[in-house]
């Protein structure tokens, strides 16, 4: 949310909001990232579209760049997906991954995309990241992780290179998110994505 003139301020009130409102708020911002761009990431646009006022955006957020940390702290729910596949089969576990990295992107990349765009906020969500370790190589580690384990139970062949693996999992996510918004309409003309993840279940067949 860009500073605020006299006539924002004047909304807010003190006191707790109602609940129920923070994920509207992130929903609502999301939505409007993705349709208007950060132009128009205010609080009364957010607030409009939530259905609540402008004071509790400030309260849940305290400013734009907080709305944003907190949109992609949301956007990283998909990626627990690993904390409950220790044992699962090496083709399910990569056909949830796959569809979490995608949920995942689908999330952040509106918020990075903004971000770049603003020149106050890039450093901000830049130092965000950085202070937060959540890079892309913390997907590889924890991809790859599991697929060490699987080889080491024999799961996974001995002779594929975990990280590698990993990588061309995460990056072929990213590329599919980044066509759909980019609007390029030729997802039909190219691999499916089950279709990637059977050559991939190939490669980690045992031998």
């Amino acid at each position: 949310m860009p500073p605020m003139s006299a006539s924002e301020e004047s909304p807010r009130r003190r006191g707790r909001p109602p609940s129920g409102g923070r994920e509207a708020i992130l929903e609502a911002a999301l939505t409007v990232l993705r349709d208007h761009g950060i132009a128009h990431l205010t609080s009364r646009e957010v607030a409009a579209r939530a259905g609540v006022s402008d004071a509790s955006v400030y309260y849940h957020f305290r400013d734009r760049a907080g709305l944003l940390e907190a949109m992609f702290e949301r956007g990283m729910k998909p990626l627990l997906f690993l904390q409950d596949a220790e044992d699962g089969d090496p083709r399910a576990v990569l056909r949830q991954a796959a569809a979490s990295l995608e949920a995942f992107f689908d999330d952040v990349l509106p918020i990075l995309h903004a971000a770049q765009s603003d020149a106050e906020l890039r450093p901000i969500v830049a130092e965000y990241i950085e202070r937060k370790d959540v890079g892309p190589h913390r997907g590889v580690e924890n991809l790859a992780g599991y697929l060490r384990a699987q080889q080491q139970a024999g799961r996974v062949n001995r002779r594929a290179n975990p990280d590698a693996v990993a990588m061309l999992l995460i990056d072929a996510t990213f590329a599919r998110c980044v066509r759909r918004h980019m609007l390029i309409r030729s997802e039909e003309r190219l691999p499916s994505r089950e279709a990637l993840l059977d050559e991939i279940g190939r490669l980690l067949e045992p031998t």
